[in-house]
């Protein structure tokens, strides 16, 4: 089970399947740090949702809407599941599709997306990861002021500057390096 840090349902937790590898809390922590208050009457999207962990932390701490992108039918039965539980289904989206699939979908533009796809990806598909991020800046979803937080193993060799989009940070967080994205 996860553990809900702040917001409104600070202390809560929830459900999460067994396949899975949830952000850590000090990951977490870290991004809700860099956003502060700005998490305020946002529009938030949870890539690679596993169990919506983010998207309800977003929700939790003032976001109007989160959406949640995961291919598994187990994550996304999770998320709605956890939603439901915290009477929080009414501001948010579920969607079970494709990462690239799935960004046709979307009609909104986001304050802050965090994308935390499976480690193997940057093994087996590190290219599909920056074709994620070019999709997402040709199909114009990130509001000026956003910002995409990429989770990546810190073994990775992807190329990390993508066309349209502002390296504005990276560090290290144990095993995992966190890059953040603005136009």
């Amino acid at each position: 089970m996860l553990k809900i840090l702040s917001g409104s349902l600070k202390g809560r937790y929830i459900k999460a399947p067994k396949d899975i590898r949830p952000a850590t809390s000090f990951l977490k922590a870290a991004i809700f740090n860099i956003i502060g208050p700005s998490i305020e009457n946002s529009c938030f999207l949870d890539m690679f949702a596993g169990s919506g962990a983010m998207g309800i932390e977003a929700i939790s701490r003032g976001a109007n809407k989160a959406y949640f992108i995961d291919s598994s039918n187990i994550s996304c039965r999770f998320i709605k599941n956890n939603l439901r539980d915290l009477k929080i289904e009414n501001q948010a989206v579920v969607y079970q599709k494709d990462a690239l699939q799935s960004l046709a979908l979307l009609k909104e533009k986001f304050h802050f997306i965090t994308v935390d796809p499976p480690f193997i990806f940057f093994e087996k598909k590190p290219e599909f990861i920056n074709s994620l991020l070019k999709t997402m800046v040709e199909y114009n979803l990130l509001n000026l002021e956003g910002i995409i937080f990429l989770e990546e193993p810190t073994y990775s060799k992807r190329n990390i500057e993508i066309d349209g989009l502002k390296i504005k940070d990276k560090r290290k967080f144990s095993s995992a390096n966190l890059v953040q994205y603005t136009l």
